[in-house]
């Protein structure tokens, strides 16, 4: 993959350096150039140390070939990040008054706008009409995320993490659809039920398949809300996420936002069990005598709420059982269903099966989480397409 990272001015440019190395490190070449206000918060030679290649920055150089050209030639995808209000506006307007301007106007492939600024200039009118006027044309856009900005304010205007920067750009590289307009709940991580104060009874899963959903969503353009329990990964800053722990407070976010949603995707391990009764305080014994019962099935208490929306549930397994996992799919309603085997917990790469209600069979080969999380994304327009007509 050829990258063309465009930087210009914002306090954020210190961040394409940490997105320069991700490139570098997944085995893309990177070629950066810099407006001149860009300068003023990254250094060519950091640059260039980072990407291993020239830099550019002049409009007119005496080198070789027509560098806005040769370089719209070059590249795969043309990704400014941080993109400022004026190189959007810029850009929007058909303005080419330097070296990236002109870039972006004769480049004929794939373009990435990551902004970053306070966020009185992000929701400024102006520069969302440049920002509509552009994705109507066919740019993409990953929005910034919320948090504390620069000035000291809170708001939406961050630089987004660069694994969704990253995450993005193969998204826009795979013309992968776009998920604008539809509403996705998913849940996941795992949840406990108490033993006393202190103990309590789980299993291992580590929310990594759910927040992979919940990342996919955003990079597809859909709006998305996630519940989770407890998790082993990172939780990403740029979506609403509800902290839940045990399977009865899971139960009660999911009916309060299930109406919400088009598509309700439960990544969650739910415990199948749980303590008859729980005691008050720690237990000193040399032995704890605890009974277990079957737990509620949470898609079977949301069933009243489903409607036409898509149910996902997921079938973990020893062993990958299709037969088990149609029983389960019928038994709890679902549209469709994921089965995994017991050796995707925890790890980054998994083979699965997915089924829908239609009968339909898509055999995932060893994939990563992030394509299964496509291929289910894809699976729920499919089926939602065809219960909307």
């Amino acid at each position: 993959m050829n990258v063309l990272l465009g930087i210009t001015g914002s306090i954020a440019a210190y961040k394409s350096l940490e997105l320069v190395r991700l490139l570098k490190k997944e085995g893309a070449d990177v070629k950066v150039m810099l407006t001149q206000s860009a300068l003023h918060f990254v250094t060519p030679l950091s640059c260039q140390t980072l990407s291993g290649n020239e830099i550019f920055k002049e409009q007119f150089m005496l080198t070789e070939g027509i560098k806005h050209l040769t370089l719209a030639d070059w590249a795969d995808i043309f990704v400014i990040a941080p993109a400022s209000a004026n190189i959007i506006g810029k850009a929007a307007s058909g303005i080419g008054d330097d070296l990236l301007s002109t870039t972006l106007l004769s480049f004929q492939k794939a373009i990435l706008f990551v902004p970053a600024m306070d966020e009185g200039m992000w929701q400024n009118k102006i520069v969302q009409k440049n920002v509509h006027e552009l994705k109507r044309e066919g740019v993409h856009f990953l929005e910034p995320s919320s948090g504390l900005l620069a000035s000291g304010k809170v708001g939406k205007g961050r630089f987004p993490r660069c694994s969704l920067v990253y995450k993005k750009m193969l998204i826009v590289l795979e013309k992968t659809d776009s998920l604008q307009g539809t509403k996705f709940l998913v849940t996941g991580g795992r949840t406990e039920e108490d033993i006393d104060s202190v103990r309590v009874i789980t299993n291992r899963s580590s929310g990594m398949m759910a927040v992979e959903l919940l990342e996919t969503v955003v990079c597809r353009e859909g709006e998305v809300k996630g519940i989770l329990g407890e998790v082993n990964v990172p939780l990403p800053e740029e979506m609403e996420i509800m902290r839940v722990r045990t399977s009865h407070e899971m139960l009660k976010v999911l009916r309060e936002n299930v109406s919400w949603c088009h598509c309700l995707i439960m990544a969650a391990a739910v415990g199948d069990y749980k303590p008859r009764s729980r005691h008050s305080t720690k237990v000193h014994t040399e032995k704890i005598h605890c009974e277990l019962h079957k737990n509620k099935d949470i898609l079977k208490e949301v069933n009243k709420h489903k409607g036409k929306r898509v149910y996902v549930g997921f079938s973990l397994e020893d062993t990958i059982d299709q037969k088990r996992a149609r029983k389960k799919l019928q038994a709890k309603k679902l549209d469709i269903i994921v089965v995994n085997p017991v050796q995707a917990i925890g790890s980054n790469h998994v083979s699965a099966h997915i089924l829908t209600k239609g009968g339909r069979i898509t055999q995932i080969g060893k994939a990563t989480k992030a394509r299964l999380a496509n291929k289910i994304l894809d699976e729920c327009m499919h089926v939602l397409g065809k219960k909307k007509r």
